[in-house]
């Protein structure tokens, strides 16, 4: 057979084009070296990898789907008809694949991953959609010992990567379950699965609003719902600030909240004040934001949240909270504890300073050798000692 030749009809821009997500063999080895890093720290902690499928039913993750993840998913016919769905959040793959596993299991259970993701960004190519994502996930743990755990190992891993500047901001779903849950409203007292449904739609509503802190948007919304006290409300879920400065607002801001409603944030308010506390003796301070306009971005979450920003990138690298109820949706009979955090390497890797930014066989050694034998037996010896050889 002759050599193939592209088609002159097709587009020299697309012929010529490198898909979005290429990288070079510099860029390879970092990347490489960055993760291996990362992977370290998991397996020190007593984690494990897993992997999980590149595709699924889609079926099976529809009903945990907001309508802005819905419409970021990949999705195509399989030969027989049935939709799937390309992986974009290995949480959710996670929990499908172990759910039904950890049945008869001994927990907690520490697992790790580190692979592709995929997510709908555009029309021109899907390439501009993928991720590397690398996280750690802990099974049937739970309060605060698990969110401690996960929190920290979350702090170990920036601090490795050595980062130019870099907060973990800190909020609760709990707090944002509380602030919009409508008994306390006229009319606000319906049956167990409709209260359900439209809490999870007005968390959803609440939730686009608090990404971009809209302020009139949000009191709008605590109208719709019949909420007394909407301004109060919005103060709380917009706060943004230090431990110490939420330690001396707090008791004002629950107050503002008025009414029946004290009680519930109160509580959730109190928890989150405890694990930040808690944390505090371990990290710096400086380190720590609480936010409660974060509220975890994933239907699933039902306590803490977290978002790591760092300086250079425009949008959270990391991300994570509690979910106790996801794995329950693939088969465990009741709730499961379970909390873990994910960060996108790609947004990372160029600010990160834990690597050598040498070329990438600086660290080899050449042997030299009068017979390909007398080098390789020369290479294989210096290998044992794990010494980067080339044949020269």
């Amino acid at each position: 057979m002759g050599c193939m030749i592209p088609d002159p009809s097709l587009n020299e821009r697309q012929i010529l084009r490198i898909p979005v997500g290429t990288e070079g063999v510099h860029e390879a080895r970092r990347h490489s070296r960055i993760l291996r890093t990362i992977e370290d720290i998991f397996r020190s902690w007593g984690y494990l990898p897993v992997l999980t499928p590149v595709f699924d039913y889609y079926e099976n993750y529809r009903p945990l789907l907001d309508r802005a993840r819905e419409e970021r998913i990949c999705r195509f016919p399989d030969r027989e008809g049935e939709l799937l769905m390309l992986r974009s959040d290995i949480t959710l793959f996670l929990a499908k694949q172990m759910g039904p596993a950890l049945r008869n299991s001994v927990l907690p259970r520490r697992v790790y991953y580190a692979d592709s993701i995929i997510r709908y960004e555009n029309d021109e190519t899907i390439s501009r959609g993928e991720f590397f994502q690398v996280g750690a996930e802990l099974i049937g743990m739970p309060g605060r010992e698990g969110d401690l755990e996960v929190l920290m190992l979350l702090r170990e891993v920036l601090g490795a990567l050595k980062l130019p500047e870099w907060r973990l901001h800190i909020g609760s779903r709990a707090v944002l379950n509380a602030v919009l849950d409508t008994g306390d409203a006229p009319g606000g007292r319906g049956s167990g699965d409709s209260r359900a449904r439209a809490q999870v739609r007005a968390a959803e509503s609440a939730g686009a609003l608090l990404e971009i802190r809209d302020r009139e948007g949000l009191m709008r919304l605590m109208g719709d719902l019949g909420l007394g006290n909407a301004e109060g409300r919005c103060d709380l879920l917009l706060f943004l600030g230090s431990c110490d400065e939420f330690r001396e607002c707090r008791e004002g801001l629950i107050r503002g909240c008025g009414g029946d409603a004290a009680g519930r944030i109160g509580k959730a308010v109190e928890d989150l004040t405890g694990l930040t506390d808690e944390m505090a003796e371990f990290a710096s301070p400086d380190d720590i934001r609480i936010d409660l306009s974060e509220h975890g971005g994933q239907p699933y979450h039902t306590g803490f949240t977290v978002q790591a920003y760092v300086k250079g990138v425009n949008t959270a690298a990391a991300s994570g909270g509690r979910y106790d109820e996801l794995l329950g949706a693939f088969g465990r009979t009741g709730r499961i504890p379970a909390a873990g955090f994910s960060l996108l390497m790609r947004k990372i890797e160029p600010l990160s300073r834990a690597v050598d930014e040498s070329p990438g066989d600086a660290d080899t050694v050449r042997v030299e050798g009068d017979s390909f034998a007398q080098r390789y037996r020369d290479a294989r010896r210096k290998r044992r000692k794990g010494i980067p050889v080339v044949l020269s």
